[in-house]
C-alpha cells in the first residue's frame, strides 16, 4: 500500500516537473524568438551575423520565420511611430541637395563634347535611338519627366562632372497602405559617369574550378580620386547562386531568365533578362545577376505578390516589409536609377523604381545592414586618409560611410566621373520592342 502511494506521489511529482519544464521551455522559446526578432532593430550588424550563423545550423526556413516575425513587429512599430509623430518621415537625407533649378553651364565649344552615339547592341538585341537632348547641355533634371508621385521633384546633389550635373535624388511613397514607407531614389546620368563593380573579399563565393584572383574588396586608389558614389550589390552565392563576372573573370555562371546588369568595354551599361535581352559577348567585361526582373518593359513582375521567398527573398518573403534596394535603367538608357528604403515589400520597391522612370529593374540586396548608398566629394582635409569625403545617402543607413574604401566581404557597385564616356547605353531592348 505504502509503495503504491509513493509511486503515485512520484508520478505526480514527475508530471509537475514535466509541466514546469514545458512552461519554461515555451517561455525560453518565446524569449529567444523575441530577442532574435528585436536584435535586427537594436543592432543591424549583430542581427545579420546571428541570422547567418543560425541559417548554417538550422537552415534558412526557421530563420526566415523568425525574421518574418521581426519584420512584422518593425512594421507595427513604424506605423505607431508615424501616428505619434504626426506623419514625420522615417528617412533623412545626410547632406543638403541643390534645387532642381540649379543652372547647368554651357559646354566648352572649343573642346569636343562627349560622344553620345549608341553602341552596337549585343547579338540578338535591338538598340533604341538616343534622344538628341543627350548631346546638348540640358540639365540632368527636368520638370517634364518628373512624375507627380516624386515628392518635391528631383534635386541635384554631389559634385558636377565637367560642369554638368551627374546625379539627382528624390523620394517617393510607393505603398498607399503604408504612408510611412518611403523610398530614396538616386538618378545617375550614364553619359557623364562610369559604372564599376567590385567582388567582395568573400562574396559571392566563386564556383569550384575558378582560379584564384586578387579580391581586395575595395575601390582602387586610382578610382578614388574621381569617385561619385557606391552602393550595395546582390545576394550571397548560397542564396540563389546568381551569376557574376568581373574584369572578364566569371565567378559564377549566369542563369537564364535572371535579371542581369552588364557592363561593356566602351563603358555602356545594359539591364535585362539573361538569354533574352543580354547574352555573352566579347566586349562584355562584367555582369551581376540577382533575382528575376522586377520591372520588365516598364511593368511590375506579377509574381511579387505570391507571398513566397523563392524569387526575391530566399530568406525573406516577398510580402515582408524590410529595407530593400533595387536598380533600374531608363528606357532610353541614359539614367541608372537606385532605390532603397525601409518598410518596403517587393512590390513597393518595384513601384518606386517604376515611378522614378525605370524601364527594366532588378532587386539588389535587402535587410538594414546590407542596404547602403554612399556619396563622395573631394576631401579638403590635409590629414585625410582618403582623397574623398564619404557620406551616407540616408542617416538611417547603417555601417561607416567609408565602408567601400576599405576591404568589404560583399560585392558592390561604384560610380566615377567620366565626362568623355564614349557611349550612352541602350536599355537591352529586345526584339519585341524593336518591331514596328
Amino acid at each position: 500500500m505504502e509503495a503504491r502511494v509513493n509511486q503515485s506521489a512520484r508520478l505526480r511529482q514527475m508530471r509537475r516537473w514535466l509541466w514546469a519544464s514545458g512552461i519554461v521551455g515555451i517561455v525560453f522559446c518565446l524569449l529567444t524568438v523575441a530577442m532574435l526578432a528585436a536584435l535586427p532593430v537594436l543592432s543591424p550588424g549583430i542581427g545579420a551575423e546571428v541570422a547567418d550563423a543560425l541559417r548554417a545550423v538550422v537552415g534558412p526556413g526557421p530563420v526566415a520565420e523568425v525574421e518574418s516575425i521581426s519584420f512584422k513587429l518593425q512594421d507595427v512599430a513604424n506605423q505607431v511611430r508615424y501616428r505619434l509623430t504626426g506623419g514625420q518621415p522615417q528617412m533623412t537625407w545626410t547632406t543638403v541637395g541643390q534645387l532642381e533649378s540649379t543652372p547647368t553651364p554651357e559646354p566648352d565649344t572649343s573642346a569636343p563634347g562627349p560622344d553620345t552615339s549608341m553602341p552596337k547592341p549585343p547579338k540578338g538585341q535591338a538598340s533604341t535611338s538616343h534622344s538628341a537632348q543627350a548631346e546638348r547641355p540640358t540639365p540632368v533634371l527636368s520638370v517634364v519627366d518628373t512624375p507627380p508621385s516624386i515628392e518635391g521633384g528631383w534635386q541635384a546633389f554631389g559634385p558636377s562632372v565637367a560642369g554638368f550635373l551627374a546625379m539627382a535624388r528624390a523620394s517617393v511613397k510607393p505603398d498607399p497602405t503604408r504612408p510611412y514607407a518611403q523610398a530614396a531614389l538616386v538618378r545617375i546620368d550614364l553619359s557623364r559617369t562610369q559604372l564599376g563593380v567590385v567582388p567582395g573579399t568573400v562574396e559571392p563565393v566563386a564556383a569550384k574550378g575558378v582560379p584564384s584572383f586578387p579580391r581586395p574588396g575595395d575601390i582602387s586608389a586610382s578610382d578614388q580620386a574621381k569617385l561619385l558614389a557606391a552602393f550595395n550589390g546582390g545576394f550571397k552565392a548560397v542564396h540563389g547562386g546568381y551569376g557574376m563576372m568581373v574584369d572578364g573573370i566569371t565567378l559564377l555562371p549566369p542563369k537564364d531568365g535572371i535579371a542581369t546588369l552588364a557592363i561593356y568595354r566602351d563603358g555602356s551599361v545594359r539591364l535585362g533578362a539573361w538569354g533574352r535581352d543580354i547574352t555573352s559577348t566579347l566586349d562584355m567585361v562584367a555582369f551581376r545577376q540577382n533575382c528575376p526582373l522586377l520591372l520588365d518593359a516598364g511593368q511590375i513582375n506579377p509574381s511579387v505578390n505570391d507571398g513566397s521567398r523563392k524569387e526575391w527573398g530566399y530568406t525573406v518573403k516577398n510580402l515582408d516589409t524590410t529595407w530593400r534596394s533595387g536598380l533600374g535603367i531608363s528606357r532610353d538608357g541614359r539614367f541608372l536609377i537606385y532605390a532603397a528604403g525601409n518598410s518596403l515589400t517587393v512590390e513597393s520597391l518595384g513601384r518606386a523604381l517604376q515611378e522614378a522612370g525605370a524601364y527594366y529593374a532588378m532587386q539588389l540586396d535587402i535587410n538594414g545592414f546590407y542596404t547602403r548608398f554612399v556619396t563622395y566629394a573631394p576631401s579638403d582635409a590635409a590629414n585625410s586618409k582618403y582623397p574623398v569625403k564619404a557620406d551616407k545617402l540616408l542617416k538611417e543607413m547603417t555601417a561607416s560611410p567609408t565602408q567601400f574604401l576599405t576591404p568589404y566581404d560583399r560585392d558592390f557597385f561604384y560610380v566615377t566621373a567620366a565626362p568623355r564616356v564614349n557611349a550612352v547605353a541602350s536599355t537591352s531592348v529586345n526584339r519585341r520592342d524593336a518591331l514596328p
